[in-house]
């Protein structure tokens, strides 16, 4: 087995590579199988290597939601300063304001239906919609020991870290 600092610098070469999303996966799994350490600390090394992958997931999951949040912000403040110009042209009986950068103008909307009373609504005007499965149920019943025609439960296997 090779020495600390030389194992250490192959898995953060192996870390490098995962971080590049336009390697394709065959070159890292053959960095993976160049590493020359017993099978045990070479799949624990490797699980440390998920682990570091399941942090930054989790941290990039959480700076997507923040951007979101942002976003949501920011798209409100713009309907809001939208709405501002909107009634104050309407309060001061502006149709159109041509500035040195934009024009401003208020405009009909396109044609929108606008439900009034759903139940009248003629049937020619329904679109039927297809059946979907509850699979949650299915499945519910089926661990209950009942039978169902045309369906079983499938149960694989998986690799788990802890």
């Amino acid at each position: 087995m090779g020495k600390l600092y030389e194992i250490s610098d192959r898995y953060r070469n192996i870390q490098e590579l995962l971080d590049n999303p336009d390697l394709p996966e065959v070159d890292i799994l053959q960095a993976l199988n160049k590493i020359d350490e017993e099978f045990d600390t070479k799949v624990e090394n490797i699980a440390k290597l998920i682990s570091s992958l399941n942090s930054d997931i989790d941290g990039i999951k959480k700076e997507i939601k923040r951007l979101q949040v942002r976003k949501n912000v920011m798209e409100h403040r713009v309907d809001d300063l939208k709405n501002y110009i909107y009634e104050h042209m309407k309060l001061l009986k502006k149709d159109k304001i041509k500035g040195k950068l934009f024009t401003l103008s208020i405009r009909k909307t396109a044609p929108a239906v606008d439900i009034v009373e759903e139940e009248v609504i003629p049937k020619k005007y329904w679109k039927p919609q297809p059946d979907v499965l509850d699979k949650k149920s299915i499945l519910d019943e089926l661990k209950n020991n009942m039978e169902i025609p045309g369906v079983k439960i499938k149960q694989g296997t998986t690799l788990s870290i802890r």
